[in-house]
């Protein structure tokens, strides 16, 4: 299990990113195991059912005699007097080979959502600013990455990791009956209960993908082996994470804050409304790195807050904050959604200096309320103005 000691090292080390898709993992991880508590459970239903099923129908045998002259009880089944094995969700009536169904075809996808939000946590906590796409990652991926001669010699732990997952045959299994059961057809599994004296039988079906058979699987030992198999693996990641992590090999030029923002805001006079951000230099303009990445996180006490820098352009200031050396402007656009990212923004060497303010008049004033990410500094002769942007947002 994660805790909060890993949560603060990861905001130490400039990848708090990666603390989400930890979190998410875990869910996924937990949803993995609803799914294979849920599927016993119906089981434990259905037989619960057919046992008394056949303690209430001992009045419907009947005496009889064989051709050969032994006497014997006979009972018909039909289908006016068979089991009945409706289950309830939320108040409705659910057949139960259906949730049966649905549930183990969502085991093996949770499964492998676990492995994919992995990835997320290796791409944002290893590769960092070298990071692909959120929207390109998956295991697959990262192990194609780890295997390229630069990844594999700054992780080696990791790239030896992500090998033994992707070869092992547990692995292989999970992936191809989660491609096959999302992208092509069902498989025959089979949920049947054992009535008068014979056994319940639950197995995954065969199938056949890919010039690979996978032969049928007795259902409670394959929920146990992937359950096994995917705690075992998390346990093991975690371990090499934080060996690997810790090399901070891709995380330079990172912040968590700016040092504020400064707005304006006359009565009457909209034309000379104003808002910008901006990090007061720690020495020339010029020294300053040509990249840098942010994410808004501060701690509180036992709290850390976390969000997106809204920033198009982020002003460098001298002495004081109206003293403007020059500007970052954001590599990328983002939208309203709650997925954390170091923002990438970018010197700009051609527009420096006093410009930058004019630049920064001419962008879509947003005036911003006091928060637990940036000091904000208003300047107004509106009272109400001055009494709003303090209240906290």
């Amino acid at each position: 299990m994660a805790d909060d000691l890993l949560k603060k090292d990861l905001i130490a080390h400039k990848i708090y990113s990666s603390w989400q898709f930890i979190e998410y993992t875990e869910k996924n991880i937990a949803t993995v195991h609803y799914c294979a508590d849920t599927i016993k459970n119906i089981i434990s239903k259905m037989t619960m059912k057919t046992v008394r099923w056949q303690q209430d129908i001992t009045a419907d045998f009947v005496d009889d005699v064989t051709e050969e002259g032994k006497k014997v009880k006979r009972l018909s089944v039909t289908t006016e007097n068979s089991p009945v094995y409706d289950l309830r969700v939320v108040g409705e009536k659910v057949d139960p080979w259906f949730l049966f169904d649905k549930l183990l075809r969502d085991f093996f996808q949770y499964t492998m959502n676990s492995f994919d939000s992995i990835s997320q946590i290796i791409n944002s906590g290893l590769l960092a600013n070298n990071g692909k796409k959120v929207d390109s990652v998956d295991i697959q991926i990262m192990t194609r990455t780890f295997n390229q001669q630069t990844y594999s010699a700054a992780f080696p732990k990791m790239q030896a990791w992500l090998n033994k997952i992707s070869q092992s045959p547990e692995f292989l299994y999970i992936e191809a009956i989660n491609n096959r059961t999302k992208h092509t057809a069902d498989i025959s599994n089979k949920l049947s209960m054992g009535i008068l004296g014979s056994s319940n039988t639950t197995q995954i079906g065969p199938f056949f993908r890919k010039d690979v058979q996978h032969n049928r699987m007795e259902l409670s030992d394959q929920l146990q082996a992937t359950l096994d198999f995917l705690t075992n693996s998390w346990d093991e990641f975690l371990t090499v994470f934080k060996d690997e992590y810790v090399r901070d090999v891709y995380n330079q030029n990172r912040r968590h804050c700016i040092s504020g923002v400064r707005q304006q805001k006359l009565k009457d006079e909209p034309d000379q409304d104003l808002s910008y951000a901006y990090i007061t230099a720690d020495n020339t303009f010029d020294s300053m790195p040509d990249e840098m990445y942010i994410l808004l996180v501060n701690e509180r006490e036992d709290e850390v807050y976390s969000h997106e820098c809204p920033f198009n352009t982020i002003l460098v200031t001298g002495a004081t904050n109206i003293e403007v050396l020059g500007r970052y402007c954001a590599d990328d656009v983002i939208g309203d959604d709650c997925l954390l990212h170091y923002r990438k923004y970018v010197k700009d060497k051609k527009v420096t200096g006093g410009v930058c303010m004019v630049y920064a008049h001419q962008e879509n004033t947003v005036f911003y309320h006091g928060n637990p990410y940036f000091n904000v500094e208003s300047v107004s002769n509106d009272e109400d103005f001055l009494k709003r942007t303090s209240l906290p947002f």
